[in-house]
């Protein structure tokens, strides 16, 4: 031990005639800098303020060797010298300590280092751990040819006390999903939405189905562990990702009798052709009694959904589709069936009654007055099909005008007590709705139609069947 504690001397020794040196060679290029500078100053200056520059400069030299003295003083006359430690250390031994002094002082030792241990946990900055899923997004404007499948998204998280983190299982893919893949609504994305989601990258979807995960603390009709089924507009973030963040007004609980699949295609689809019916059409919740009704395209998700309520609500239908999906229009409880492949169909209805209401609800051209010819007197045209929308072609100066309209809209909405999502086609999607659908769905008034199911690695293949005009049904996206 004292051999260990003679070398350690020996090297702080020799550290200390190190450091003595370099400050000792310090001290002399300043001073010799001080002195130059004074020299400077002298053969400038020759009137009566040198003579006060010169003296602040002698002051100013003074004061530093002064400190300088202090300091390499105060440095060698603080030398420790370790053999003098450790023998005070034995002698501490053999003096009169009382056990009770020993005690004390371990006691006291004890309860600082646990103290101090646990203020160190609490003052520990918490790390912020970056958990990853799996999400479906279009990363630029150029079509189906720009989506794509990632893995490293960040999961979402609760920012307000109204929100819910639903584990997604199923959602479906529609129509609306292929345009915004060609930059539809984007105009409103920016508008409307907030960081990130203003711009590219998009999540794809629009309607889902999944389990509540965590709450937020003012949510009250929710818990964790409710199964629910939900569906956003198409300027808001989608719903193709595993996880996703939702305020509690845009929930239902989903049907109990069917799979998430088959309630993953009804949020959107069902909104959809329910506002069609009960607000745009002449056709009253709940009664189409001796009301005629023409669906051109039933078999499209919207379509499907318009049959079954119609007919219940006792109306007539006439459905225009492909031959090929006659089988599924009629298991609907279509009346009649008009082939769009193998007849004339504006003359096939020149042969039968006018109509009540027609609800165009397939994205494929027609002529709209022709077929609006078929109505009686007062009946009602409804499209169901995404509209187009202006603001998505305008400059830059036409846009930021668009903007400015839409923020003070959006100002008068506020005061007046409505909330962002009834904005465009956000108007239509209604919690209400969705109660609604759940409550036909467990009397089993009205079933869903699955028409094909893929992975969430197929997204491209799922966006070519659903713009298939021989697509039957809902198209759905399955994850986990």
């Amino acid at each position: 031990m004292d051999e260990i504690l003679f070398r350690l001397s020996s090297n702080l020794e020799a550290l200390q005639i190190e450091t003595a040196s370099i400050a000792q060679q310090t001290y002399q290029l300043v001073l010799s800098w001080l002195t130059e500078c004074q020299r400077m100053l002298q053969s400038v200056c020759s009137d009566q303020y040198s003579q006060h520059i010169k003296d602040l400069g002698s002051f100013t030299a003074s004061l530093y060797h002064r400190a300088y003295d202090n300091i390499h003083f105060g440095y060698y006359s603080a030398r420790i010298n370790f053999r003098d430690f450790y023998r005070q250390l034995g002698g501490l031994q053999s003096s009169d300590v009382s056990k009770r002094d020993v005690a004390f002082c371990t006691i006291g030792l004890a309860i600082g280092i646990f103290i101090g241990y646990n203020v160190g946990l609490n003052w520990k900055q918490k790390v912020k751990r970056i958990h990853y899923m799996k999400a479906i997004i279009c990363h630029h404007y150029a079509g189906v040819e720009g989506v794509s499948l990632i893995d490293d998204a960040e999961i979402p998280s609760i920012q307000r006390s109204n929100e819910l983190l639903i584990q997604v299982k199923a959602a479906s893919v529609n129509v609306v999903d292929a345009k915004i893949c060609s930059g539809y609504s984007k105009a409103y994305r920016r508008i409307l939405n907030s960081g990130q989601q203003k711009e590219l990258p998009v999540v794809l979807g629009r309607d889902c189905a999944g389990i509540v995960v965590e709450i937020g603390q003012s949510v009250l009709g929710f818990d964790v562990g409710d199964e629910v089924f939900l569906a956003v507009p198409s300027w808001a973030s989608g719903t193709m990702s595993e996880y996703l963040v939702v305020a509690e007004n845009q929930v239902a609980k989903k049907p109990k009798l069917i799979t998430f699949e088959a309630s993953a295609c009804l949020p959107y689809s069902g909104c959809i052709a329910w506002n069609a019916l009960v607000n745009e059409s002449i056709i009253e919740e709940g009664n189409a009694q001796n009301k005629r009704v023409l669906i051109y395209g039933g078999s499209t998700p919207v379509g499907c959904i318009l049959i079954q309520l119609i007919k219940l609500w006792g109306g007539h239908v006439t459905v225009i589709c492909k031959l090929e999906s006659a089988k599924v229009i009629k298991a609907l409880g279509a009346d009649d069936i008009i082939p769009s492949n193998d007849c004339d169909i504006y003359k096939e209805l020149e042969l039968h009654d006018k109509y009540h209401a027609i609800f165009y609800t397939e994205d494929h051209p027609i002529d709209c007055r022709a077929l609006k010819r078929q109505l009686m007197p007062y009946g009602s045209f409804v499209s169901t099909v995404p509209e187009h929308l202006a603001s998505d072609s305008f400059g830059f100066i036409s846009g930021t005008l668009f903007a400015g309209c839409v923020r003070i809209k959006l100002l008068v909405q506020y005061v007046f007590g409505s909330n962002i999502n009834q904005w465009n086609e956000g108007s239509k999607i209604k919690p209400s709705y969705l109660e609604t659908l759940r409550e036909l769905v467990d009397a089993d008034q009205l079933q869903s139609v699955v028409g094909a199911a893929f992975r969430p690695n197929h997204i491209e293949q799922a966006l070519q069947h659903v713009l298939d005009p021989d697509a039957i049904g809902s198209t759905i996206i399955k994850f986990r």
